[in-house]
């Protein structure tokens, strides 16, 4: 019992002492984010024919492998035909697309990351990653405003910077 009541001194202790400290944010930029990441490319599969006769060809195969055994032989011809239909039916493009997802003024990693901008005024960002990227998203710190710019392209969520090229942010502070 006295065992018991000091782990719980202890663990009364220890979530007190953990409450009372104070909140430390660090690292919040001054101006904002951007998130980027490289630009979505096609992933080379089947056509939907193809598909159709490996559908086929795997039907053969379990109606093959079931009929051996005399008990499966209907449960042959439902897999046989459910294969089929699972075949026939892959050219619905369920699935169409698949997406593979520093502090400093440059897009520089080519497998995206976050560029923080401590910075005021219109910025150029270019991107040095040697291949396209793409901004996922313009996050602005509570201290600034994301203003329009003069140059574009402006950076803005689903633009497409190419390698060697910049786009414009413009963050201003915000008015208090």
């Amino acid at each position: 019992m006295i065992r018991h009541a000091k782990k719980l001194i202890y663990l009364a202790i220890t979530l007190a002492s953990m409450l009372s400290g104070t909140d430390a944010i660090a690292g919040i930029p001054l101006g904002g984010s951007i998130f980027y990441g490289p630009v979505p490319q096609s992933i080379p599969t089947m056509s939907g024919f193809m598909l159709v006769i490996l559908g086929l060809l795997f039907a053969v195969l379990a109606f093959r492998v079931l009929r051996a055994h005399s008990a499966s032989k209907p449960l042959a011809s439902i897999v046989a035909v459910g294969v089929l239909v699972l075949g026939a039916a892959s050219g619905n493009r369920l699935i169409q697309n698949a997406q593979a997802n520093p502090p400093s003024l440059f897009f520089s990693n080519p497998s995206g990351g976050v560029l923080n901008i401590n910075l005021f005024g219109e910025i150029p960002i270019l991107n040095s990653s040697g291949q396209p990227q793409q901004i996922l998203n313009v996050i602005v710190s509570p201290s600034a405003v994301d203003s329009p710019t003069s140059q574009q392209p402006r950076c803005t969520v689903g633009l497409a910077v190419q390698n060697n090229n910049s786009c414009f942010i413009n963050f201003t502070a915000a008015p208090t």
